[in-house]
């Protein structure tokens, strides 16, 4: 019987490793195109794009400042680069549980277990930090808002944070008062003296005169500006803050990852010679 369940879990271990190692390729491939590939999820953005385009034409902000010519791949690079080392570790490790658990490499199925178990202490960390300590990660945001110079900028940090205000229609991270720390930020463009960014607008600039900025000047408006929307909160309920979604799935993926590590640990242990699934 005991011989029955093991090689089940063998062929359990294989076979779900197999699926990862193809989502390891998968989440590796999604890395290139966001670095190499614009042309393929350009479409998503477009909105965000052509907003920003159109408002820097208008006010003559960007002045010889073509967006479509901006290396978008460049702004991705940090979540590209994050995805291909991801998908490549994801990969390798599926690989040894895969070869582990087919042909019983003991030392494989120690590695592979090991690992895993290392992730799971890592996620334990990172997803308490994310729901009981955010101003951590808030911390770590806002230290990017020193490199943010202002709508007309082709600077990847600021262009970066200039799609994300447009697209989630959000300020800063807790708001507009986060960009006290932007100490690149150009605030006099137009002759006019800017109190939050312009991309922070709920309607963007159409024009070049000081009553077109006024979504950004003056006294703060909260209705013509997004500056009290904290981008953290506006992305946070767009993802993990669906708990009703996000506390199941991670429950589970915590469950399989401990089945990975317990079936590793008790084929490694095992001292029977059985041949290869």
């Amino acid at each position: 019987m005991s011989g029955c369940i093991e090689q089940i879990g063998r062929v359990l271990l294989v076979l779900i490793n197999l699926i990862f190692l193809l989502v390891g390729l998968a989440i590796t491939a999604v890395g290139f195109i966001l670095r190499y590939g614009y042309s393929v999820y350009k479409p998503f953005l477009d909105f965000s794009l052509k907003a920003l385009q159109k408002t820097l034409d208008d006010t003559n902000l960007g002045t010889g400042l073509d967006i479509e010519n901006v290396d978008i791949g460049q702004v991705m690079l940090s979540l590209a680069l994050g995805l291909i080392i991801g998908g490549l570790v994801l990969v390798a490790l599926s690989f040894m549980g895969c070869c582990g658990a087919c042909c019983k490499f003991k030392l494989f199925l120690w590695i592979y277990a090991l690992v895993i178990l290392v992730f799971v202490l890592i996620e334990v960390v990172a997803i308490g930090i994310l729901y009981g300590k955010p101003d951590i990660v808030k911390g770590q945001a806002k230290t990017s808002l020193s490199k943010y110079e202002g709508l007309a900028s082709s600077e990847v940090t600021s262009l970066a944070w200039n799609v994300i205000m447009i697209q989630f229609k959000c300020c800063g991270i807790d708001s507009y008062k986060d960009f006290a720390e932007a100490t690149s930020w150009k605030k006099n463009p137009a002759g006019v003296t800017l109190i939050t960014p312009v991309a922070c607008c709920k309607t963007l600039p159409s024009g070049s005169s000081a009553n077109a900025f006024a979504c950004a000047t003056g006294t703060f408006d909260e209705t013509l500006s997004n500056g009290n929307q904290g981008c953290f909160d506006a992305v946070w309920s767009e993802s993990f803050g669906k708990t009703a979604i996000a506390v199941p799935v991670l429950i589970v993926c915590g469950i399989i990852q401990m089945l990975f590590i317990i079936l590793a640990v008790k084929l490694a242990k095992d001292d029977d010679k059985v041949s290869p699934i």
